[in-house]
Protein backbone atom coordinates (compact mmCIF):
# COMPACT_ATOMS: atom_id res chain seq x y z
CA UNK A 1 0.00 0.00 0.00
CA UNK A 2 0.89 3.54 -0.95
CA UNK A 3 1.13 6.16 2.16
CA UNK A 4 1.22 9.78 1.54
CA UNK A 5 3.56 11.12 4.04
CA UNK A 6 4.38 14.87 3.99
CA UNK A 7 7.82 16.73 4.16
CA UNK A 8 10.70 14.68 5.81
CA UNK A 9 10.69 11.19 7.03
CA UNK A 10 11.95 12.46 10.17
CA UNK A 11 8.58 14.85 10.79
CA UNK A 12 7.31 12.03 13.42
CA UNK A 13 10.31 12.80 15.74
CA UNK A 14 9.98 16.36 15.46
CA UNK A 15 6.64 16.60 16.59
CA UNK A 16 7.37 14.43 19.05
CA UNK A 17 9.67 17.21 20.61
CA UNK A 18 6.82 19.53 20.72
CA UNK A 19 7.46 20.29 24.39
CA UNK A 20 11.17 20.58 24.18
CA UNK A 21 11.31 22.74 20.64
CA UNK A 22 8.81 25.09 23.04
CA UNK A 23 12.35 25.65 25.06
CA UNK A 24 14.22 26.59 22.40
CA UNK A 25 16.06 29.51 21.98
CA UNK A 26 13.65 31.68 18.85
CA UNK A 27 15.69 31.11 16.00
CA UNK A 28 15.90 27.33 16.57
CA UNK A 29 12.17 27.28 17.31
CA UNK A 30 12.11 29.17 13.61
CA UNK A 31 14.18 26.31 12.05
CA UNK A 32 12.11 23.94 13.03
CA UNK A 33 9.13 25.54 12.26
CA UNK A 34 10.98 26.20 8.80
CA UNK A 35 11.32 22.40 8.27
CA UNK A 36 7.39 21.71 8.72
CA UNK A 37 6.13 23.77 5.94
CA UNK A 38 3.43 21.36 4.76
CA UNK A 39 1.49 24.05 2.00
CA UNK A 40 1.85 24.23 -1.24
CA UNK A 41 4.00 27.41 -1.58
CA UNK A 42 6.84 25.68 0.26
CA UNK A 43 10.33 26.62 -0.86
CA UNK A 44 13.95 24.22 -0.44
CA UNK A 45 16.14 26.55 2.32
CA UNK A 46 18.54 28.78 0.45
CA UNK A 47 20.98 29.98 3.59
CA UNK A 48 23.32 27.26 5.89
CA UNK A 49 21.15 27.51 9.02
CA UNK A 50 24.06 26.47 10.63
CA UNK A 51 26.94 29.23 9.71
CA UNK A 52 26.40 30.51 13.28
CA UNK A 53 26.85 27.11 14.97
CA UNK A 54 30.43 26.97 16.83
CA UNK A 55 32.38 23.69 15.45
CA UNK A 56 33.18 21.43 18.60
CA UNK A 57 36.96 20.35 18.68
CA UNK A 58 37.40 16.84 19.01
CA UNK A 59 38.79 15.62 22.61
CA UNK A 60 41.48 13.04 21.47
CA UNK A 61 45.08 14.32 21.43
CA UNK A 62 48.08 12.72 21.05
CA UNK A 63 48.72 11.16 24.51
CA UNK A 64 46.55 7.38 24.14
CA UNK A 65 46.49 7.68 28.50
CA UNK A 66 43.80 10.47 27.72
CA UNK A 67 41.61 8.55 24.68
CA UNK A 68 38.74 6.99 25.81
CA UNK A 69 37.98 3.67 25.10
CA UNK A 70 36.05 4.60 21.63
CA UNK A 71 39.40 5.90 20.49
CA UNK A 72 39.85 2.32 19.18
CA UNK A 73 37.82 3.68 15.85
CA UNK A 74 39.40 5.81 13.59
CA UNK A 75 38.43 9.75 13.55
CA UNK A 76 36.86 11.17 10.62
CA UNK A 77 39.38 12.26 8.18
CA UNK A 78 38.26 15.63 7.63
CA UNK A 79 37.06 16.13 11.62
CA UNK A 80 33.97 17.80 10.77
CA UNK A 81 31.49 19.04 13.24
CA UNK A 82 28.36 16.42 13.35
CA UNK A 83 26.09 20.21 13.96
CA UNK A 84 27.16 20.77 10.18
CA UNK A 85 27.68 19.91 6.79
CA UNK A 86 30.54 21.01 5.07
CA UNK A 87 30.73 19.33 1.51
CA UNK A 88 33.69 20.67 0.22
CA UNK A 89 35.98 17.54 0.55
CA UNK A 90 33.48 15.58 -1.02
CA UNK A 91 33.08 17.24 -4.02
CA UNK A 92 30.17 19.45 -3.04
CA UNK A 93 27.98 21.14 -3.47
CA UNK A 94 28.74 24.59 -2.00
CA UNK A 95 27.72 24.52 1.34
CA UNK A 96 24.53 26.74 0.76
CA UNK A 97 23.46 24.10 -1.16
CA UNK A 98 24.20 21.40 0.98
CA UNK A 99 22.51 23.17 3.41
CA UNK A 100 19.32 21.98 2.99
CA UNK A 101 20.37 18.62 3.35
CA UNK A 102 20.72 19.80 7.04
CA UNK A 103 17.62 18.06 9.14
CA UNK A 104 19.85 17.58 12.42
CA UNK A 105 20.44 20.19 15.45
CA UNK A 106 23.26 21.16 17.51
CA UNK A 107 22.06 21.06 21.24
CA UNK A 108 25.31 21.27 22.61
CA UNK A 109 24.01 20.04 26.24
CA UNK A 110 22.90 16.71 24.88
CA UNK A 111 26.71 15.86 24.65
CA UNK A 112 26.95 16.63 28.38
CA UNK A 113 24.44 13.67 28.96
CA UNK A 114 25.26 10.66 30.94
CA UNK A 115 23.44 7.38 31.63
CA UNK A 116 22.36 6.77 34.92
CA UNK A 117 23.89 3.13 34.38
CA UNK A 118 26.92 4.28 33.17
CA UNK A 119 30.01 3.15 35.90
CA UNK A 120 33.02 5.95 35.50
CA UNK A 121 34.56 4.13 39.05
CA UNK A 122 33.83 -0.02 37.89
CA UNK A 123 34.63 -1.98 35.46
CA UNK A 124 33.29 -1.55 31.77
CA UNK A 125 30.43 -3.01 30.76
CA UNK A 126 29.44 -4.03 27.50
CA UNK A 127 27.02 -4.46 24.71
CA UNK A 128 27.54 -6.78 21.68
CA UNK A 129 25.17 -7.49 18.72
CA UNK A 130 24.96 -9.46 15.38
CA UNK A 131 23.41 -7.25 12.54
CA UNK A 132 20.22 -8.10 11.14
CA UNK A 133 20.43 -10.16 8.55
CA UNK A 134 17.92 -8.80 6.32
CA UNK A 135 17.86 -6.00 4.31
CA UNK A 136 19.13 -2.22 4.87
CA UNK A 137 16.75 -0.48 6.21
CA UNK A 138 16.07 -3.77 8.89
CA UNK A 139 19.56 -3.64 9.70
CA UNK A 140 20.09 -0.34 10.22
CA UNK A 141 16.71 -0.21 12.24
CA UNK A 142 18.32 -2.92 14.85
CA UNK A 143 21.64 -1.20 14.76
CA UNK A 144 19.90 2.60 15.96
CA UNK A 145 17.50 0.27 18.47
CA UNK A 146 20.99 -1.72 19.66
CA UNK A 147 23.23 1.59 19.63
CA UNK A 148 20.05 3.77 22.14
CA UNK A 149 19.99 0.51 24.60
CA UNK A 150 23.71 0.78 24.54
CA UNK A 151 24.06 4.61 25.39
CA UNK A 152 20.51 4.52 27.85
CA UNK A 153 22.24 0.53 29.48
CA UNK A 154 25.57 3.11 30.20
CA UNK A 155 27.59 0.40 28.00
CA UNK A 156 30.00 0.67 25.61
CA UNK A 157 28.85 -0.46 22.05
CA UNK A 158 31.20 -3.10 20.30
CA UNK A 159 30.45 -2.92 16.90
CA UNK A 160 30.74 -5.97 14.55
CA UNK A 161 33.70 -7.15 12.27
CA UNK A 162 33.17 -6.23 8.51
CA UNK A 163 30.68 -8.47 6.92
CA UNK A 164 29.11 -8.30 3.56
CA UNK A 165 25.24 -7.56 4.21
CA UNK A 166 22.20 -8.35 2.06
CA UNK A 167 21.61 -7.01 -1.19
CA UNK A 168 24.99 -4.75 -0.37
CA UNK A 169 27.55 -6.83 -2.72
CA UNK A 170 27.16 -4.70 -6.11
CA UNK A 171 30.40 -4.28 -8.00
CA UNK A 172 32.75 -6.27 -6.05
CA UNK A 173 35.82 -5.57 -8.38
CA UNK A 174 35.56 -2.17 -7.89
CA UNK A 175 33.84 -1.27 -4.91
CA UNK A 176 34.20 -2.66 -0.84
CA UNK A 177 31.58 -5.01 -0.32
CA UNK A 178 32.55 -6.21 3.46
CA UNK A 179 31.25 -3.20 5.87
CA UNK A 180 30.67 -2.28 9.47
CA UNK A 181 28.39 0.39 10.82
CA UNK A 182 31.16 2.78 10.52
CA UNK A 183 31.42 2.97 6.79
CA UNK A 184 27.56 4.61 6.69
CA UNK A 185 27.31 6.42 9.97
CA UNK A 186 29.65 9.04 12.40
CA UNK A 187 29.57 6.58 15.29
CA UNK A 188 33.41 8.15 15.70
CA UNK A 189 32.80 11.21 16.21
CA UNK A 190 29.46 10.67 17.89
CA UNK A 191 31.27 8.52 20.63
CA UNK A 192 34.30 11.10 20.74
CA UNK A 193 31.92 14.26 21.09
CA UNK A 194 29.62 12.78 23.34
CA UNK A 195 31.00 12.39 27.02
CA UNK A 196 28.58 9.47 28.10
CA UNK A 197 29.02 7.18 25.00
CA UNK A 198 31.56 4.47 23.69
CA UNK A 199 32.15 2.55 21.17
CA UNK A 200 35.01 -0.23 20.24
CA UNK A 201 35.49 -2.56 17.77
CA UNK A 202 35.29 -6.13 17.76
CA UNK A 203 38.87 -6.35 17.58
CA UNK A 204 39.87 -3.85 20.95
CA UNK A 205 36.91 -6.04 22.85
CA UNK A 206 38.14 -9.46 22.36
CA UNK A 207 41.96 -7.83 22.89
CA UNK A 208 41.20 -5.70 25.78
CA UNK A 209 38.82 -8.53 27.59
CA UNK A 210 38.67 -11.53 25.78
CA UNK A 211 42.19 -12.68 24.57
CA UNK A 212 43.23 -11.05 28.53
CA UNK A 213 41.03 -13.51 30.21
CA UNK A 214 37.96 -11.65 31.50
CA UNK A 215 35.16 -12.78 29.88
CA UNK A 216 33.55 -15.27 31.57
CA UNK A 217 30.44 -17.95 30.03
CA UNK A 218 27.42 -16.71 31.70
CA UNK A 219 26.19 -19.84 33.00
CA UNK A 220 28.98 -21.76 34.12
CA UNK A 221 31.33 -18.80 35.37
CA UNK A 222 34.68 -20.44 33.64
CA UNK A 223 36.72 -18.31 32.02
CA UNK A 224 36.37 -18.47 28.06
CA UNK A 225 38.64 -17.36 25.47
CA UNK A 226 38.17 -16.37 21.77
CA UNK A 227 38.28 -18.95 18.87
CA UNK A 228 41.56 -19.76 19.10
CA UNK A 229 42.76 -16.48 20.30
CA UNK A 230 41.69 -14.57 17.08
CA UNK A 231 40.81 -10.72 17.58
CA UNK A 232 40.26 -10.09 13.88
CA UNK A 233 37.42 -11.76 12.62
CA UNK A 234 36.95 -8.62 9.72
CA UNK A 235 35.69 -10.77 5.92
CA UNK A 236 35.92 -13.98 7.95
CA UNK A 237 32.79 -16.32 8.43
CA UNK A 238 31.42 -15.53 12.05
CA UNK A 239 29.80 -18.34 13.25
CA UNK A 240 32.25 -19.28 15.53
CA UNK A 241 32.51 -15.72 16.60
CA UNK A 242 28.72 -15.17 17.30
CA UNK A 243 28.71 -18.77 19.43
CA UNK A 244 31.92 -17.25 21.73
CA UNK A 245 29.81 -13.85 21.87
CA UNK A 246 26.16 -15.59 22.92
CA UNK A 247 28.36 -17.73 25.72
CA UNK A 248 29.99 -14.54 27.44
CA UNK A 249 27.51 -12.75 26.75
CA UNK A 250 23.81 -12.87 28.26
CA UNK A 251 20.97 -12.10 26.01
CA UNK A 252 17.89 -10.53 27.58
CA UNK A 253 15.04 -13.27 27.73
CA UNK A 254 12.20 -12.55 25.99
CA UNK A 255 13.00 -9.16 24.68
CA UNK A 256 10.80 -9.71 21.38
CA UNK A 257 9.77 -6.22 19.72
CA UNK A 258 6.68 -8.47 19.14
CA UNK A 259 5.49 -9.24 22.10
CA UNK A 260 6.94 -6.55 24.85
CA UNK A 261 7.84 -3.63 25.83
CA UNK A 262 11.80 -3.10 26.66
CA UNK A 263 11.46 -0.37 29.71
CA UNK A 264 14.78 1.59 30.97
CA UNK A 265 14.21 2.42 34.54
CA UNK A 266 14.82 6.48 35.51
CA UNK A 267 18.07 5.23 37.62
CA UNK A 268 19.44 1.92 39.39
CA UNK A 269 17.36 2.43 42.52
CA UNK A 270 15.71 -0.78 42.56
CA UNK A 271 12.38 0.79 43.47
CA UNK A 272 12.19 2.05 39.72
CA UNK A 273 12.23 -0.99 38.58
CA UNK A 274 9.54 -1.88 40.94
CA UNK A 275 7.04 0.92 39.74
CA UNK A 276 7.69 -0.20 36.06
CA UNK A 277 6.62 -3.65 37.07
CA UNK A 278 3.62 -2.55 39.01
CA UNK A 279 2.32 0.11 36.10
CA UNK A 280 2.64 -2.46 34.22
CA UNK A 281 0.32 -4.82 36.46
CA UNK A 282 -2.03 -2.17 36.95
CA UNK A 283 -2.36 -1.18 33.05
CA UNK A 284 -3.23 -4.84 32.80
CA UNK A 285 -5.42 -5.15 35.80
CA UNK A 286 -7.29 -2.43 34.15
CA UNK A 287 -6.53 0.17 37.17
CA UNK A 288 -6.41 3.02 34.24
CA UNK A 289 -10.00 1.63 32.16
CA UNK A 290 -9.92 -0.79 29.48
CA UNK A 291 -6.24 -2.43 27.91
CA UNK A 292 -5.94 0.06 25.12
CA UNK A 293 -7.00 0.12 21.27
CA UNK A 294 -4.42 2.25 19.48
CA UNK A 295 -6.44 2.97 16.58
CA UNK A 296 -9.58 3.64 18.86
CA UNK A 297 -7.65 5.84 21.39
CA UNK A 298 -4.59 7.39 19.75
CA UNK A 299 -5.27 8.06 16.61
CA UNK A 300 -5.42 11.83 16.32
CA UNK A 301 -4.67 11.99 19.65
CA UNK A 302 -1.69 11.52 20.94
CA UNK A 303 -0.49 11.34 24.61
CA UNK A 304 1.37 14.54 25.75
CA UNK A 305 5.19 13.16 25.67
CA UNK A 306 5.24 14.61 29.51
CA UNK A 307 2.47 12.77 30.45
CA UNK A 308 2.48 10.53 33.70
CA UNK A 309 4.47 7.19 32.95
CA UNK A 310 0.76 4.84 32.85
CA UNK A 311 -0.63 7.34 30.06
CA UNK A 312 2.54 7.11 28.21
CA UNK A 313 2.88 3.22 28.64
CA UNK A 314 -0.30 2.43 27.72
CA UNK A 315 -0.10 4.16 24.48
CA UNK A 316 3.63 2.55 23.21
CA UNK A 317 1.86 -0.55 24.14
CA UNK A 318 0.66 -1.34 21.01
CA UNK A 319 -1.69 -4.50 21.82
CA UNK A 320 1.60 -6.17 23.84
CA UNK A 321 0.69 -7.56 26.45
CA UNK A 322 4.55 -8.28 28.21
CA UNK A 323 7.26 -5.26 29.96
CA UNK A 324 10.61 -6.32 29.40
CA UNK A 325 12.54 -4.55 31.98
CA UNK A 326 16.29 -3.30 32.62
CA UNK A 327 16.49 -5.44 36.00
CA UNK A 328 19.01 -5.35 38.42
CA UNK A 329 20.18 -8.69 36.91
CA UNK A 330 20.63 -7.25 33.28
CA UNK A 331 21.95 -3.91 35.15
CA UNK A 332 24.92 -6.57 36.51
CA UNK A 333 26.08 -8.20 33.39
CA UNK A 334 29.36 -7.88 32.54
CA UNK A 335 28.51 -8.14 28.70
CA UNK A 336 24.74 -7.72 27.04
CA UNK A 337 25.01 -9.67 23.95
CA UNK A 338 21.68 -8.89 20.92
CA UNK A 339 21.97 -12.08 18.63
CA UNK A 340 20.38 -12.75 15.91
CA UNK A 341 19.80 -16.39 15.45
CA UNK A 342 18.41 -18.41 12.58
CA UNK A 343 15.67 -20.54 12.87
CA UNK A 344 14.27 -19.14 16.20
CA UNK A 345 11.20 -18.24 14.94
CA UNK A 346 12.84 -14.62 14.75
CA UNK A 347 12.51 -14.22 18.09
CA UNK A 348 15.66 -12.50 18.44
CA UNK A 349 15.34 -9.97 15.57
CA UNK A 350 15.36 -6.32 16.85
CA UNK A 351 12.83 -6.21 13.79
CA UNK A 352 11.03 -2.31 15.00
CA UNK A 353 12.21 1.33 15.40
CA UNK A 354 13.61 2.27 18.91
CA UNK A 355 10.66 4.45 19.87
CA UNK A 356 8.76 1.88 18.79
CA UNK A 357 10.48 -1.03 21.14
CA UNK A 358 12.22 1.53 24.00
CA UNK A 359 10.16 2.52 27.02
CA UNK A 360 11.34 5.44 29.18
CA UNK A 361 10.87 5.51 32.65
CA UNK A 362 11.61 9.46 32.43
CA UNK A 363 10.37 11.29 29.76
CA UNK A 364 12.80 13.46 29.44
CA UNK A 365 15.21 10.12 28.49
CA UNK A 366 12.64 9.15 25.46
CA UNK A 367 12.79 13.02 24.29
CA UNK A 368 16.72 12.85 24.85
CA UNK A 369 17.17 9.61 22.91
CA UNK A 370 14.97 10.45 20.00
CA UNK A 371 17.10 13.47 19.77
CA UNK A 372 19.83 11.84 19.84
CA UNK A 373 19.16 9.53 16.57
CA UNK A 374 17.43 12.19 15.19
CA UNK A 375 20.50 14.94 15.43
CA UNK A 376 23.94 12.05 15.25
CA UNK A 377 23.12 9.10 13.83
CA UNK A 378 23.09 10.28 9.74
CA UNK A 379 24.97 8.97 7.11
CA UNK A 380 28.55 9.85 6.60
CA UNK A 381 29.16 13.18 4.66
CA UNK A 382 30.20 11.72 1.53
CA UNK A 383 26.57 9.87 0.94
CA UNK A 384 25.20 13.24 2.05
CA UNK A 385 27.24 15.50 -0.09
CA UNK A 386 26.48 12.79 -2.85
CA UNK A 387 22.71 13.11 -2.70
CA UNK A 388 23.00 16.87 -2.29
CA UNK A 389 24.89 17.29 -5.53
CA UNK A 390 21.75 15.36 -7.06
CA UNK A 391 19.38 17.32 -5.63
CA UNK A 392 21.09 20.95 -6.47
CA UNK A 393 21.16 19.25 -10.43
CA UNK A 394 17.61 18.13 -9.85
CA UNK A 395 16.00 21.25 -8.85
CA UNK A 396 18.44 23.06 -11.70
CA UNK A 397 17.09 20.89 -14.04
CA UNK A 398 13.43 21.50 -13.05
CA UNK A 399 14.05 25.11 -13.25
CA UNK A 400 15.38 25.14 -16.78
CA UNK A 401 12.52 23.14 -17.96
CA UNK A 402 10.48 25.64 -17.03
CA UNK A 403 8.52 23.24 -14.50
CA UNK A 404 8.70 25.02 -11.28
CA UNK A 405 10.54 28.23 -10.83
CA UNK A 406 11.98 27.02 -7.39
CA UNK A 407 12.80 23.11 -8.37
CA UNK A 408 10.34 21.85 -6.18
CA UNK A 409 9.60 18.15 -6.63
CA UNK A 410 7.79 15.33 -4.98
CA UNK A 411 9.00 12.23 -4.70
CA UNK A 412 7.97 8.06 -4.66
CA UNK A 413 9.75 5.06 -3.25
CA UNK A 414 8.99 2.23 -5.32
CA UNK A 415 10.12 -1.41 -4.37
CA UNK A 416 10.11 -3.81 -6.57
CA UNK A 417 12.61 -6.23 -6.84
CA UNK A 418 13.23 -7.90 -3.79
CA UNK A 419 9.92 -7.42 -1.55
CA UNK A 420 8.99 -10.74 -0.18
CA UNK A 421 5.27 -9.47 -0.10
CA UNK A 422 4.01 -10.07 -3.97
CA UNK A 423 0.61 -8.73 -3.48
CA UNK A 424 2.25 -5.04 -2.82
CA UNK A 425 3.95 -4.97 -6.07
CA UNK A 426 1.29 -3.00 -7.66
CA UNK A 427 1.21 -2.25 -11.27
CA UNK A 428 1.70 1.53 -11.97
CA UNK A 429 -1.57 2.46 -12.93
CA UNK A 430 -2.66 1.90 -9.33
CA UNK A 431 0.04 3.90 -8.07
CA UNK A 432 -1.12 6.75 -9.92
CA UNK A 433 -4.43 5.75 -8.83
CA UNK A 434 -3.92 5.91 -5.48
CA UNK A 435 -1.51 9.33 -5.94
CA UNK A 436 -3.56 11.36 -8.27
CA UNK A 437 -5.41 13.15 -5.55
CA UNK A 438 -2.11 14.59 -3.13
CA UNK A 439 -0.19 15.55 -6.95
CA UNK A 440 -0.85 17.95 -9.12
CA UNK A 441 -1.17 17.04 -12.98
CA UNK A 442 2.43 17.90 -14.64
CA UNK A 443 4.71 18.00 -11.46
CA UNK A 444 8.29 16.61 -11.17
CA UNK A 445 8.64 13.58 -9.31
CA UNK A 446 11.90 11.82 -8.05
CA UNK A 447 11.19 8.13 -8.09
CA UNK A 448 13.80 6.06 -5.80
CA UNK A 449 12.99 2.04 -6.74
CA UNK A 450 15.20 -0.71 -7.19
CA UNK A 451 13.33 -1.25 -10.10
CA UNK A 452 15.26 -2.08 -13.90
CA UNK A 453 12.74 -2.07 -16.03
CA UNK A 454 11.74 1.80 -16.61
CA UNK A 455 9.21 1.03 -18.82
CA UNK A 456 7.08 -0.10 -15.82
CA UNK A 457 6.76 3.70 -15.16
CA UNK A 458 5.48 4.40 -18.56
CA UNK A 459 1.61 5.06 -17.06
CA UNK A 460 2.86 7.58 -15.03
CA UNK A 461 4.92 9.82 -17.58
CA UNK A 462 1.71 10.27 -19.01
CA UNK A 463 0.69 12.48 -15.73
CA UNK A 464 4.59 13.52 -14.64
CA UNK A 465 7.77 14.48 -15.19
CA UNK A 466 9.66 11.74 -13.85
CA UNK A 467 13.38 11.19 -12.40
CA UNK A 468 15.05 8.47 -11.50
CA UNK A 469 18.94 8.37 -9.89
CA UNK A 470 20.30 7.37 -13.22
CA UNK A 471 19.80 10.09 -14.55
CA UNK A 472 22.31 11.86 -12.28
CA UNK A 473 25.31 9.32 -12.31
CA UNK A 474 27.05 12.33 -13.53
CA UNK A 475 26.73 13.56 -9.71
CA UNK A 476 28.25 10.73 -7.78
CA UNK A 477 30.83 9.49 -9.84
CA UNK A 478 33.12 7.14 -7.97
CA UNK A 479 30.72 7.07 -5.13
CA UNK A 480 30.56 3.02 -3.81
CA UNK A 481 27.23 1.69 -5.68
CA UNK A 482 26.08 0.01 -2.39
CA UNK A 483 25.25 3.54 -1.06
CA UNK A 484 22.76 3.97 -4.17
CA UNK A 485 19.87 3.15 -1.92
CA UNK A 486 21.04 5.72 0.86
CA UNK A 487 21.39 8.53 -1.42
CA UNK A 488 18.16 7.76 -3.24
CA UNK A 489 16.13 7.86 0.31
CA UNK A 490 18.00 10.92 1.18
CA UNK A 491 16.86 12.99 -2.05
CA UNK A 492 13.46 11.57 -1.99
CA UNK A 493 13.59 13.06 1.81
CA UNK A 494 13.77 16.31 0.01
CA UNK A 495 10.61 15.79 -2.05
CA UNK A 496 7.44 18.11 -1.02
CA UNK A 497 5.18 15.30 -0.89
CA UNK A 498 6.70 11.84 -0.54
CA UNK A 499 4.69 8.42 -1.21
CA UNK A 500 6.19 5.46 0.56
CA UNK A 501 5.94 1.59 0.30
Amino acid sequence: TLIAFIGFANLYIHRVFQLQQQRMAPQQQANTNARQQQSNNWKPPSTDRFAATKEKEHAVKDDPAKISPSAALPVDADDHPLAGLDCTPHGGPDNEKAAEMVFWEDIESDSKYKSPFLRDDGPTQYLTFEPDHGGWNNIRMAMETTLVMAHAMGRTLVLPPEKGMYLLGRDQDKHKTQFTFNDFFHLDSIAVEHEGFNVITTEEFLRREGVAGNLKDHKTGKVVKPPNDEVNWNGKALGPLEQYLRTVGVFPTGWNPDQCVAAIPASRDPKDVAALKQTMEDIMTGKYGPFPDNEKDYDDKPTPVDAPVAERLRELLGGRTKLCVYDEELQNAPVIHMSVQRGAGDKSRLLTHFYAFLFFQSYMDDLYYKRFVRDHVRYIDSIVCAAARVVSALRERIKSLGKDPDGIYDSFHVRRGDFQYKKTRIPAEEIYARSKEQLTEGTTIFVATDERDKSFFDPLKKHYTLFFLDDFMDQIKGINSNYFGMIDQLIASRGRIFFGT
